[in-house]
C-alpha cells in the first residue's frame, strides 16, 4: 500500500478538520493508499514539509486546509516533479472550486488519486510571494485588514458582515495607480488573477487561465463605496467586467502603486499581505497540480518526452 503525504493546518476551518481524519483515513484505505499525516505548527512550515516530501521522491502531496495552506505547500513544490493535490477543508477553499474538485474531502481524495497532473503557472511578487488565485488591492483588502479573528473563523459570512460594517463607515477608500500593458491607470480596485475563482465559485477574472503564462487584470477605475458595491454585487453574475468604469487585459506583468500618503495593503489568495507598491510577474517555474479526470497535459508531455538524436 503506497503512502501519500498529507499536509494539514489543524486550525483551518475553525479546527473542525481534526474530526475528519478517521473518515479520510478510511477513504484512503478504500483507494489503496495510506495517508501520512504531517501537521503544520507555525507559519511557513507547510512549505518546509512539502519540500521534504518532494526531496524524498513522492509524486503527490496533498494539502488539507484552506487557500493559505495550499499557497504554503505550493511554495515548497514549485519547480519540482511532485504534484500538489488540494483537499477542501478551509472556510472557502477557493482553489478547489477552480479545479472542479468535489466536496467533501473524502470525495475529493478519491477524485485526486484517480486524476492526472497538469502544469500550472503561478504569480510571483517582487517580494518573493507567490499566488495561485489572485493578488488584489482595494475594498477587499480593506475588509481583510479590519476583519476580526472571530469573524474570519466563520468564513464567507464573517467576511460579508465585515464588508457591511465597512460600507457604513465614512472612512474614504484607497486610491492607487496601475502600470500594465503600457498604460498607467488611476484605480479604486484592482484584481490580478492567475485563476478565475474569487471568494468561492465566483469569477472575478473570468478570462484567467491557471495553465497559461499570463494574468488577467481587472481594474475598476472609479473610487468609492458607491462604485465598489455594484462592482462586487455584479461579480457572481459576470456583470462587473461589463461596467463602463472597468478596464481588463491579459498581461504578464503588472505594478500597483499607492497614491497619496496613506498606506495601502494588498491581499494574496484571500489573506492580507504587504503594503503597496508591489510588482507581479509570472513565475518561470511550473507547479504540478493534480486535477480530477484531467487529460494528459501537453506541457508535461514535452517536459518528459525522451530526447531524440538530431
Amino acid at each position: 500500500m503506497r503512502s501519500i503525504p498529507i499536509i494539514v493546518n489543524p486550525t483551518a476551518g475553525g479546527g473542525r478538520l481534526l474530526r475528519s481524519f478517521v473518515d479520510l483515513d478510511a477513504a484512503g484505505m478504500r483507494c489503496g493508499v495510506k495517508l501520512d499525516w504531517r501537521h503544520t505548527e507555525h507559519a511557513g512550515q507547510g512549505a518546509e514539509l512539502a519540500r521534504d516530501a518532494a526531496a524524498a521522491g513522492h509524486p503527490l502531496v496533498l494539502a488539507y486546509g484552506g487557500d493559505g495552506t495550499y499557497n504554503e505547500v505550493a511554495r515548497g513544490l514549485l519547480g519540482t516533479d511532485t504534484a500538489l493535490g488540494v483537499l477542501p477543508g478551509g472556510t472557502t477553499s477557493v482553489l478547489a472550486y477552480e479545479f472542479g474538485i468535489p466536496r467533501p474531502a473524502t470525495r475529493a481524495l478519491e477524485a485526486l488519486i484517480l486524476g492526472r497532473d497538469r502544469a500550472m503557472r503561478v504569480g510571483r511578487t517582487d517580494r518573493g510571494e507567490i499566488f495561485l488565485l489572485m493578488l488584489s488591492s482595494g475594498p477587499d483588502a480593506v475588509v481583510l485588514e479590519c476583519l476580526a479573528a472571530g469573524l474570519k473563523k466563520i468564513g464567507r459570512s464573517g467576511v460579508a458582515l465585515q464588508a457591511i460594517r465597512e460600507l457604513l463607515r465614512f472612512k474614504s477608500m484607497p486610491t492607487l495607480e496601475v502600470n500594465s500593458a503600457g498604460k498607467t491607470l488611476a484605480a479604486g480596485w484592482v484584481i490580478v488573477g492567475t485563476s478565475r475563482s474569487y471568494a468561492g465559485p465566483y469569477h472575478a477574472t473570468p478570462g484567467a487561465n491557471p495553465f497559461a503564462p499570463v494574468f488577467e487584470v481587472v481594474v475598476q477605475r472609479t473610487v468609492g463605496r458607491r462604485f465598489a458595491v455594484p462592482f462586487a454585487l455584479g461579480m457572481p453574475f459576470g456583470r462587473h467586467v461589463r461596467r463602463r468604469d472597468v478596464w481588463r487585459r491579459m498581461v504578464d506583468e503588472v505594478e500597483l502603486i499607492p497614491t497619496g500618503d496613506r498606506p495601502i495593503r494588498y491581499q494574496i489568495d484571500g489573506d492580507l499581505a504587504g503594503e503597496l507598491p508591489v510588482r507581479a510577474t509570472i513565475d518561470p517555474e511550473l507547479l504540478l497540480v493534480r486535477i480530477p479526470g484531467a487529460a494528459r497535459d501537453p506541457v508535461l508531455a514535452r517536459r518528459t518526452a525522451p530526447a531524440t538524436a538530431g
